[in-house]
């Protein structure tokens, strides 16, 4: 096996440059070359207000230490509403939906699938929904602009994509991991099932690993203050494999016995009703080779129903 150099399989882009056409030339051939080799790379320079995020933060993470009693009237109730999971393991999140805070009739309109981004979302109280809007709204400004740089590197209009998310369902979720020994997965291996995913790296602990080849695990660089943006199966999906949704996981970090965390991931998503069609023929080895165009509401389907086929 060749050695690998980290900063190469997941590089840092600077973005200050995109302002200009020809900085927004070279960030996106930047951004194509990574993607078509891990799918994963990290932005500095993006932007994002510090003091935005620092609230986001301290706000999230106040909630998660509340007394479990009053978490737990913000708790999921079914596939109707969103809000606090408690799925086993290391971790509890909170998730939301752009798409939540719409009215029963204009969510159930969201597609005949069922979908998470048709439940409710259920807020802990007006401060922490307030805080919570404000960060969606940088993460889905960021989001369409990265999503416009990716159409540049596909030597696409820059604008290919701005229609197909206009009414975007996108989702985020906050985790809390517990504290917890080295020896422990915070998040099993695992792909993005959707178009493009962005993450703030808090500070230099790391813990986010993409694997190279068969079993060739590979720290994620963490770059205080920069987001780790990969993409999704739906993103190598209409990208026709051109680009790669890698798998990784979470980890503590080595030699520790890790604090307590939180990692808030922004799942950005296309409109439920936008058709994705493969931009060049699929491998016959890619395992959504046999679908040639799906909506995104039958996209979501198609991966549960075929993730919980493997699993059964």
């Amino acid at each position: 096996m060749e050695p690998v150099v980290v900063q190469d399989f997941v590089p840092a882009i600077d973005l200050s440059g995109r302002a200009t056409a020809e900085g927004r030339a070279a960030i996106a051939a930047a951004i194509g070359k990574a993607c078509e080799s891990s799918g994963f790379f990290t932005v500095v320079g993006h932007g994002v207000p510090d003091d935005l995020v620092n609230r986001m933060y301290t706000t999230t993470k106040g909630f998660f230490t509340r007394p479990e009693e009053e978490k737990d009237r913000s708790a999921n109730r079914g596939s109707g509403v969103s809000g606090l999971r408690r799925p086993g393991g290391p971790y509890e999140a909170f998730a939301a939906h752009v798409t939540g805070d719409l009215s029963d009739e204009e969510r159930a309109a969201l597609g005949t699938h069922p979908a998470t981004w048709k439940a409710a979302n259920i807020w802990p109280d007006d401060d922490f929904k307030a805080v919570w809007h404000e960060y969606i709204a940088a993460m889905t400004e960021l989001s369409a602009d990265i999503m416009r740089l990716f159409a540049l590197a596909l030597g696409l209009p820059e604008d290919f994509f701005d229609s197909k998310f206009d009414e975007h369902v996108s989702l985020i979720i906050a985790n809390y991991y517990y504290p917890g020994p080295d020896d422990v997965l915070r998040r099993e291996m695992h792909t993005d099932w959707g178009s493009l995913t962005v993450l703030y790296v808090e500070d230099e602990l790391g813990g986010l690993q993409v694997r190279r080849d068969d079993d060739d695990w590979l720290d994620v660089p963490a770059i205080p203050g920069s987001f780790v943006v990969n993409i999704g199966d739906l993103m190598a999906f209409w990208t026709g494999g051109r680009w790669a949704s890698t798998v990784h996981r979470v980890v503590n970090p080595e030699g520790t016995d890790a604090p307590s965390r939180v990692s808030i991931p922004f799942f950005y998503l296309p409109n439920h009703d936008t058709t994705i069609e493969p931009m060049r023929p699929l491998a016959q080895e890619s395992a959504e080779a046999g679908l040639d165009r799906v909506t995104v509401g039958e996209w979501f389907s198609h991966k549960m129903q075929s993730t919980y086929q493997a699993s059964a």
